[in-house]
């Protein structure tokens, strides 16, 4: 096989791909979906003509429009009842590719639309003759959607599970691997050593700090304590001072209660004073009045003794003059 990709179609042809490239390309396949499914979205039509493969790895096509358009044997038993699409009905047709590319055949190979739906939602599985992929594509193609992996993390897990195996079984692998499996195990020894020294900087350092915070909240402790004296010690000032200040107000009330009773006496004596000498002056009018009454009648006897005076004869005049 070429570097080129090509249709997975074109290579199913009749005869299985190996178990290796198998798992290979399910695990490309899988990485795919499993990208789709943790955006929220389905690719909703995983067929062979929508795979592209070349010797070392898989591509996975966009859906194209009118995709889920049909029945396939690839389609979901609850698509045909008129459910929607999700992952899971991903899951069914990528386990119906699987079954596929490992056996050489499809899993469900009526021609005729309604025999194929037919089968899709009836027939039974059919083993693939390996006990792993098996166990993975029966599970995948179940009926009820409930039954199946539910996400695509579980199935490339238990597919990876099963390349390790692969490879453990081949002789072939296991030599030419022999090697650089040394070499492997000897540079995860000297990373966990490394691994281990730096937890154990990390613990000196996780006891240091520890340390430090206990310090700090001990003084932020003590901190809390002068603070909550010092708050006691105001609140006991603030107390004096407003019982004092209410000590202050009752007596200056007292004080205006008492000074309104002195200032109530002094106005009614300052009353009883002003009737008084209101009453004098009125005395002191009508005695006015009478003595302006006695001059208006003293005028008026001298006008009537001078009349008297200058009406007298003359004779009378030289009378008294001689």
């Amino acid at each position: 096989m070429t570097q080129d990709l090509q249709p997975l179609n074109q290579l199913l042809t009749g005869h299985p791909i190996s178990i290796s490239d198998t798992i290979r390309y399910a695990l490309n396949i899988g990485a795919a979906l499993r990208r789709i499914h943790s955006d929220g979205r389905c690719h909703g039509a995983v067929t062979p003509e929508l795979i592209q493969v070349c010797e070392s790895s898989a591509r996975l096509l966009p859906a194209t429009p009118g995709a889920l358009e049909g029945v396939t044997p690839y389609t979901a038993p609850e698509i045909l009842q008129g459910e929607p699409a999700d992952a899971r009905t991903d899951i069914f047709a990528f386990g119906a590719v699987l079954y596929e590319m490992a056996s050489g055949r499809q899993g469900f190979l009526a021609d005729a639309p309604a025999a194929l739906e037919e089968e899709i939602k009836a027939k039974g599985f059919s083993p693939i003759g390996h006990e792993g992929l098996d166990q993975v594509v029966k599970q995948c193609l179940a009926k009820d959607p409930a039954a199946r992996w539910q996400r695509m993390q579980q199935v490339q897990m238990e597919l990876r599970l099963l390349a390790i195996a692969e490879c453990q079984s081949d002789p072939s692998i296991v030599a030419r691997h022999r090697e650089p499996e040394a070499a492997l195990r000897a540079e995860v020894e000297r990373q966990a050593r490394k691994l281990a020294e730096l937890e154990g900087a990390v613990s000196e350092r996780t006891n240091e700090l520890a340390q430090a915070i206990t310090r700090a909240l001990d003084d932020v402790q003590l901190q809390l304590a002068e603070v909550k004296q010092c708050l006691e010690a105001s609140q006991l000032r603030a107390d004096h001072f407003a019982q004092s200040a209410v000590q202050t107000a009752e007596a200056t009330q007292r004080e205006i209660a008492a000074l309104q009773v002195g200032l109530g006496s002094e106005v009614r004596a300052i009353a009883q004073a002003v009737t008084g000498q209101a009453s004098t002056i009125d005395s002191i009018k009508a005695s006015i009045a009478r003595n302006d009454d006695y001059v208006e009648r003293l005028v008026e006897v001298l006008e009537g003794f001078q009349d008297v005076v200058f009406k007298q004869p003359k004779e009378y005049g030289a009378v008294a003059t001689a």
